[in-house]
Protein backbone atom coordinates (compact mmCIF):
# COMPACT_ATOMS: atom_id res chain seq x y z
CA UNK A 1 0.00 0.00 0.00
CA UNK A 2 1.26 3.49 -0.80
CA UNK A 3 1.79 5.75 2.17
CA UNK A 4 3.27 9.02 3.27
CA UNK A 5 1.76 10.98 0.37
CA UNK A 6 2.22 14.72 0.74
CA UNK A 7 -0.16 17.44 -0.52
CA UNK A 8 0.51 19.60 -3.53
CA UNK A 9 0.11 23.25 -2.37
CA UNK A 10 -1.46 24.40 -5.66
CA UNK A 11 -3.98 21.54 -5.56
CA UNK A 12 -4.80 22.36 -1.95
CA UNK A 13 -5.58 25.97 -2.75
CA UNK A 14 -7.63 24.93 -5.77
CA UNK A 15 -9.73 22.55 -3.69
CA UNK A 16 -10.20 25.19 -0.97
CA UNK A 17 -11.60 27.60 -3.57
CA UNK A 18 -13.89 24.93 -4.97
CA UNK A 19 -15.05 24.00 -1.50
CA UNK A 20 -15.83 27.61 -0.68
CA UNK A 21 -18.06 27.79 -3.76
CA UNK A 22 -19.74 24.46 -2.97
CA UNK A 23 -20.57 25.12 0.63
CA UNK A 24 -21.94 28.56 -0.10
CA UNK A 25 -25.04 26.93 -1.58
CA UNK A 26 -27.71 25.66 0.86
CA UNK A 27 -27.91 21.90 0.69
CA UNK A 28 -27.85 18.87 2.89
CA UNK A 29 -26.48 16.03 0.81
CA UNK A 30 -23.00 17.30 1.58
CA UNK A 31 -22.45 19.12 4.88
CA UNK A 32 -21.44 22.70 4.05
CA UNK A 33 -19.53 25.31 5.97
CA UNK A 34 -21.39 27.32 8.51
CA UNK A 35 -23.09 30.27 6.84
CA UNK A 36 -23.51 33.60 8.53
CA UNK A 37 -27.19 33.53 9.17
CA UNK A 38 -29.80 35.59 7.46
CA UNK A 39 -31.41 38.11 9.76
CA UNK A 40 -31.29 39.62 13.19
CA UNK A 41 -33.81 38.21 15.64
CA UNK A 42 -35.99 40.84 17.31
CA UNK A 43 -35.16 40.70 21.06
CA UNK A 44 -38.65 41.74 22.04
CA UNK A 45 -40.16 38.79 20.19
CA UNK A 46 -38.01 36.33 22.09
CA UNK A 47 -38.78 38.00 25.40
CA UNK A 48 -42.50 37.81 24.65
CA UNK A 49 -42.21 34.15 23.68
CA UNK A 50 -40.46 33.33 26.92
CA UNK A 51 -43.04 35.19 29.01
CA UNK A 52 -45.90 33.38 27.28
CA UNK A 53 -44.64 29.87 27.77
CA UNK A 54 -40.92 29.63 28.34
CA UNK A 55 -40.47 27.84 25.03
CA UNK A 56 -37.05 28.24 23.44
CA UNK A 57 -36.51 28.22 19.71
CA UNK A 58 -33.21 26.36 19.73
CA UNK A 59 -30.84 26.72 16.91
CA UNK A 60 -28.55 24.27 15.23
CA UNK A 61 -25.10 25.51 14.44
CA UNK A 62 -23.66 23.49 11.61
CA UNK A 63 -19.86 23.54 11.61
CA UNK A 64 -17.43 22.42 9.02
CA UNK A 65 -15.28 20.16 11.12
CA UNK A 66 -12.48 17.85 11.18
CA UNK A 67 -12.97 15.53 14.13
CA UNK A 68 -15.44 18.04 15.19
CA UNK A 69 -13.26 20.60 13.40
CA UNK A 70 -13.00 21.17 9.66
CA UNK A 71 -12.05 20.56 6.11
CA UNK A 72 -9.69 23.48 6.50
CA UNK A 73 -7.19 21.41 8.42
CA UNK A 74 -7.42 18.26 6.42
CA UNK A 75 -6.69 19.98 3.17
CA UNK A 76 -3.40 21.13 4.60
CA UNK A 77 -2.18 17.77 5.88
CA UNK A 78 -3.34 15.20 3.32
CA UNK A 79 -3.33 14.96 -0.46
CA UNK A 80 -6.72 16.31 -1.61
CA UNK A 81 -8.58 14.50 -4.36
CA UNK A 82 -12.27 14.92 -3.60
CA UNK A 83 -13.70 16.88 -0.70
CA UNK A 84 -17.20 17.00 0.70
CA UNK A 85 -18.16 19.92 2.85
CA UNK A 86 -17.86 18.30 6.27
CA UNK A 87 -14.34 17.08 6.09
CA UNK A 88 -11.72 14.97 4.47
CA UNK A 89 -10.98 13.87 0.98
CA UNK A 90 -11.93 10.76 -0.90
CA UNK A 91 -11.43 10.07 -4.56
CA UNK A 92 -14.79 8.36 -4.80
CA UNK A 93 -17.39 9.98 -2.61
CA UNK A 94 -19.32 7.65 -0.31
CA UNK A 95 -22.81 8.31 0.94
CA UNK A 96 -21.77 11.62 2.38
CA UNK A 97 -22.65 12.87 5.87
CA UNK A 98 -25.50 15.34 6.05
CA UNK A 99 -26.04 18.63 7.79
CA UNK A 100 -28.04 18.29 10.97
CA UNK A 101 -30.44 21.22 11.19
CA UNK A 102 -32.33 21.25 14.46
CA UNK A 103 -35.39 22.52 16.19
CA UNK A 104 -35.92 22.96 19.81
CA UNK A 105 -38.87 22.96 22.04
CA UNK A 106 -36.73 22.82 25.13
CA UNK A 107 -37.27 21.36 28.55
CA UNK A 108 -39.90 23.44 30.34
CA UNK A 109 -38.80 26.07 32.79
CA UNK A 110 -39.72 25.02 36.32
CA UNK A 111 -39.64 26.87 39.60
CA UNK A 112 -37.54 24.23 41.34
CA UNK A 113 -35.05 23.39 38.63
CA UNK A 114 -34.64 20.18 36.64
CA UNK A 115 -36.08 16.82 37.73
CA UNK A 116 -33.89 14.11 39.24
CA UNK A 117 -33.48 12.63 35.77
CA UNK A 118 -33.24 15.52 33.28
CA UNK A 119 -33.54 13.11 30.34
CA UNK A 120 -36.99 11.87 31.34
CA UNK A 121 -39.52 12.50 28.61
CA UNK A 122 -36.91 12.74 25.87
CA UNK A 123 -35.79 10.06 23.39
CA UNK A 124 -32.44 10.00 25.22
CA UNK A 125 -34.05 8.59 28.36
CA UNK A 126 -33.28 5.00 27.37
CA UNK A 127 -29.91 5.61 25.73
CA UNK A 128 -26.60 4.45 27.16
CA UNK A 129 -24.50 6.66 29.42
CA UNK A 130 -21.23 8.10 28.19
CA UNK A 131 -18.70 5.82 26.50
CA UNK A 132 -21.06 2.85 26.86
CA UNK A 133 -23.00 4.43 24.01
CA UNK A 134 -19.98 4.19 21.67
CA UNK A 135 -19.95 0.43 21.23
CA UNK A 136 -17.33 -1.19 19.00
CA UNK A 137 -18.89 -3.55 16.43
CA UNK A 138 -17.53 -7.00 15.72
CA UNK A 139 -14.52 -6.59 13.43
CA UNK A 140 -13.87 -8.41 10.17
CA UNK A 141 -11.34 -7.93 7.39
CA UNK A 142 -12.05 -5.41 4.62
CA UNK A 143 -9.99 -5.36 1.44
CA UNK A 144 -6.30 -5.43 2.31
CA UNK A 145 -7.03 -4.59 5.94
CA UNK A 146 -7.01 -7.42 8.46
CA UNK A 147 -9.50 -8.08 11.23
CA UNK A 148 -6.93 -6.86 13.74
CA UNK A 149 -6.43 -3.59 11.85
CA UNK A 150 -10.17 -3.02 11.63
CA UNK A 151 -10.55 -3.65 15.35
CA UNK A 152 -7.72 -1.20 16.06
CA UNK A 153 -9.36 1.42 13.82
CA UNK A 154 -12.66 1.00 15.66
CA UNK A 155 -10.84 1.46 18.96
CA UNK A 156 -9.08 4.63 17.78
CA UNK A 157 -12.33 6.06 16.42
CA UNK A 158 -13.97 5.45 19.79
CA UNK A 159 -11.09 7.27 21.49
CA UNK A 160 -11.47 10.23 19.14
CA UNK A 161 -15.21 10.49 19.77
CA UNK A 162 -14.68 10.18 23.51
CA UNK A 163 -11.89 12.75 23.68
CA UNK A 164 -13.81 15.17 21.48
CA UNK A 165 -17.25 14.89 23.09
CA UNK A 166 -17.01 13.32 26.56
CA UNK A 167 -13.84 14.78 28.10
CA UNK A 168 -15.04 16.84 31.06
CA UNK A 169 -12.19 19.39 31.14
CA UNK A 170 -12.87 20.04 27.44
CA UNK A 171 -16.64 20.16 27.91
CA UNK A 172 -16.08 22.88 30.52
CA UNK A 173 -13.92 24.89 28.12
CA UNK A 174 -10.50 23.53 29.07
CA UNK A 175 -7.51 22.49 26.99
CA UNK A 176 -8.33 19.62 24.57
CA UNK A 177 -5.05 17.82 25.27
CA UNK A 178 -6.33 14.25 25.01
CA UNK A 179 -7.95 14.93 21.65
CA UNK A 180 -4.86 16.68 20.26
CA UNK A 181 -2.65 13.76 21.25
CA UNK A 182 -4.69 11.40 19.04
CA UNK A 183 -4.14 13.45 15.87
CA UNK A 184 -1.33 13.05 13.39
CA UNK A 185 1.60 15.39 13.87
CA UNK A 186 0.50 17.80 11.15
CA UNK A 187 -3.15 17.87 12.23
CA UNK A 188 -2.15 18.44 15.83
CA UNK A 189 -0.03 21.43 14.88
CA UNK A 190 -2.89 23.10 13.02
CA UNK A 191 -5.42 22.23 15.72
CA UNK A 192 -3.39 23.72 18.57
CA UNK A 193 -2.47 26.81 16.57
CA UNK A 194 -6.11 27.69 15.87
CA UNK A 195 -7.71 27.22 19.27
CA UNK A 196 -7.93 30.93 20.04
CA UNK A 197 -8.20 32.65 16.67
CA UNK A 198 -11.23 34.69 15.71
CA UNK A 199 -10.22 34.93 12.04
CA UNK A 200 -12.53 33.87 9.23
CA UNK A 201 -11.79 32.20 5.92
CA UNK A 202 -12.63 33.99 2.67
CA UNK A 203 -15.97 32.16 2.59
CA UNK A 204 -16.86 33.44 6.06
CA UNK A 205 -16.31 30.13 7.86
CA UNK A 206 -14.44 30.08 11.15
CA UNK A 207 -10.76 29.22 11.36
CA UNK A 208 -11.14 28.61 15.08
CA UNK A 209 -10.33 24.94 15.71
CA UNK A 210 -12.13 24.82 19.08
CA UNK A 211 -15.09 23.75 16.94
CA UNK A 212 -13.34 20.43 16.38
CA UNK A 213 -14.47 19.38 19.86
CA UNK A 214 -17.61 19.80 21.97
CA UNK A 215 -16.74 22.60 24.37
CA UNK A 216 -19.12 24.89 26.25
CA UNK A 217 -18.08 28.52 26.73
CA UNK A 218 -16.29 28.90 30.09
CA UNK A 219 -18.54 30.44 32.71
CA UNK A 220 -21.66 30.12 30.56
CA UNK A 221 -22.87 26.71 31.63
CA UNK A 222 -23.24 24.34 34.55
CA UNK A 223 -24.01 20.68 33.98
CA UNK A 224 -27.13 19.40 35.69
CA UNK A 225 -25.55 15.95 35.77
CA UNK A 226 -22.31 14.34 34.67
CA UNK A 227 -24.37 11.78 32.78
CA UNK A 228 -24.23 12.29 29.01
CA UNK A 229 -26.62 10.22 26.94
CA UNK A 230 -25.07 8.74 23.79
CA UNK A 231 -26.59 6.92 20.83
CA UNK A 232 -25.27 6.05 17.38
CA UNK A 233 -23.44 3.69 15.07
CA UNK A 234 -20.08 3.03 13.46
CA UNK A 235 -19.18 0.71 10.60
CA UNK A 236 -16.11 -0.24 8.58
CA UNK A 237 -15.34 -0.48 4.88
CA UNK A 238 -12.78 0.62 2.30
CA UNK A 239 -12.63 3.72 0.13
CA UNK A 240 -10.23 5.58 -2.17
CA UNK A 241 -8.52 8.59 -0.65
CA UNK A 242 -5.74 10.45 -2.45
CA UNK A 243 -5.14 7.56 -4.78
CA UNK A 244 -4.84 4.81 -2.20
CA UNK A 245 -7.22 2.35 -0.60
CA UNK A 246 -7.99 3.40 2.96
CA UNK A 247 -9.85 1.77 5.78
CA UNK A 248 -12.88 3.99 6.40
CA UNK A 249 -14.82 4.00 9.66
CA UNK A 250 -18.19 5.74 9.23
CA UNK A 251 -19.80 7.23 12.32
CA UNK A 252 -23.06 8.90 13.29
CA UNK A 253 -23.57 9.69 17.00
CA UNK A 254 -25.73 11.88 19.20
CA UNK A 255 -24.58 13.31 22.54
CA UNK A 256 -27.21 14.82 24.86
CA UNK A 257 -26.26 17.16 27.73
CA UNK A 258 -28.45 18.57 30.51
CA UNK A 259 -27.30 22.11 31.31
CA UNK A 260 -28.30 25.25 33.18
CA UNK A 261 -26.89 28.77 33.50
CA UNK A 262 -24.78 29.30 36.64
CA UNK A 263 -27.01 29.91 39.65
CA UNK A 264 -30.25 29.55 37.68
CA UNK A 265 -31.39 25.92 37.85
CA UNK A 266 -34.94 26.83 36.84
CA UNK A 267 -33.61 27.80 33.41
CA UNK A 268 -32.28 24.33 32.61
CA UNK A 269 -32.44 22.70 29.19
CA UNK A 270 -30.95 19.93 27.07
CA UNK A 271 -28.39 20.41 24.29
CA UNK A 272 -28.11 17.79 21.54
CA UNK A 273 -24.83 17.46 19.65
CA UNK A 274 -24.44 15.26 16.57
CA UNK A 275 -21.13 14.02 15.19
CA UNK A 276 -21.26 12.37 11.79
CA UNK A 277 -18.88 11.52 8.97
CA UNK A 278 -15.91 9.18 8.80
CA UNK A 279 -12.30 8.51 9.79
CA UNK A 280 -9.88 7.26 7.14
CA UNK A 281 -7.00 5.04 8.27
CA UNK A 282 -3.77 4.56 6.31
CA UNK A 283 -0.02 4.88 6.81
CA UNK A 284 -0.18 8.63 6.29
CA UNK A 285 3.09 9.74 7.91
CA UNK A 286 5.09 6.52 7.87
CA UNK A 287 4.82 4.05 4.95
CA UNK A 288 6.03 1.25 7.18
CA UNK A 289 4.27 2.25 10.36
CA UNK A 290 0.90 1.75 11.99
CA UNK A 291 -2.37 2.99 10.54
CA UNK A 292 -3.16 6.62 11.42
CA UNK A 293 -6.49 8.47 11.40
CA UNK A 294 -7.53 11.34 9.16
CA UNK A 295 -10.77 12.57 10.64
CA UNK A 296 -13.67 13.95 8.60
CA UNK A 297 -16.56 14.71 10.93
CA UNK A 298 -19.34 17.24 10.67
CA UNK A 299 -21.54 18.38 13.54
CA UNK A 300 -24.83 20.04 14.32
CA UNK A 301 -25.97 21.34 17.68
CA UNK A 302 -29.53 21.86 18.89
CA UNK A 303 -30.27 24.30 21.69
CA UNK A 304 -27.52 26.84 21.10
CA UNK A 305 -27.19 30.47 20.09
CA UNK A 306 -26.34 30.90 16.45
CA UNK A 307 -24.40 34.15 16.68
CA UNK A 308 -21.36 32.80 18.59
CA UNK A 309 -18.07 32.90 16.67
CA UNK A 310 -15.53 31.84 19.28
CA UNK A 311 -15.69 28.09 18.66
CA UNK A 312 -17.55 27.39 21.91
CA UNK A 313 -21.11 26.20 22.47
CA UNK A 314 -23.35 28.90 23.98
CA UNK A 315 -26.67 27.37 25.10
CA UNK A 316 -29.74 29.40 24.18
CA UNK A 317 -31.30 29.24 27.63
CA UNK A 318 -35.06 29.93 27.76
CA UNK A 319 -34.64 33.03 29.91
CA UNK A 320 -31.20 34.01 28.61
CA UNK A 321 -30.24 36.97 26.44
CA UNK A 322 -31.80 37.04 22.98
CA UNK A 323 -29.90 35.68 20.02
CA UNK A 324 -29.00 38.14 17.30
CA UNK A 325 -29.82 35.87 14.36
CA UNK A 326 -32.97 34.22 13.11
CA UNK A 327 -33.41 30.47 12.69
CA UNK A 328 -34.78 29.32 9.37
CA UNK A 329 -35.86 26.17 7.58
CA UNK A 330 -38.38 23.45 8.31
CA UNK A 331 -38.21 22.09 11.88
CA UNK A 332 -36.30 18.84 12.22
CA UNK A 333 -35.83 16.37 15.06
CA UNK A 334 -32.33 16.61 16.60
CA UNK A 335 -32.76 13.14 18.15
CA UNK A 336 -32.96 11.50 14.74
CA UNK A 337 -29.97 9.95 12.98
CA UNK A 338 -31.92 10.01 9.73
CA UNK A 339 -30.56 11.99 6.82
CA UNK A 340 -31.91 15.56 6.80
CA UNK A 341 -33.77 16.79 3.76
CA UNK A 342 -32.21 18.68 0.86
CA UNK A 343 -33.96 21.85 2.01
CA UNK A 344 -32.16 21.84 5.36
CA UNK A 345 -29.35 23.97 4.05
CA UNK A 346 -26.30 25.08 6.01
CA UNK A 347 -27.66 27.81 8.28
CA UNK A 348 -29.13 27.63 11.74
CA UNK A 349 -32.41 25.77 11.57
CA UNK A 350 -35.41 25.31 13.80
CA UNK A 351 -35.75 22.08 15.77
CA UNK A 352 -38.75 20.26 17.16
CA UNK A 353 -37.34 19.73 20.63
CA UNK A 354 -34.30 19.31 22.83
Amino acid sequence: MAGGNQPDPDEIERRLRELSQEVGQPRVHEPPARERLEAAKAPQQKAKRKRNGGVLTALAVVFVLLAGGGVYTWLRVAPPSWVHASGRATASAPATPKVRPTTATVSPVTSNGPPADPFTGSPADGWADGTAGIAIPAARAHGQYTTAQVRAAYTMTRKLLTAGNLDWPVLRGGAPTAFANLLTKQERKVFLAGLHTTALDKDGSEKNTRTWVTSFAPGSTQFVTTVVKVHGTMSAGTARNSGIEVLRIKVDYLFVFAVEPPGKPADWMRVVQQQFGYVDFAQWDDPGGALEPLVSLGSGTAGVQCDARDGYIHPDFPQGPPDSVQASGAPEDPYSLATPSESSGSSCHNATRT
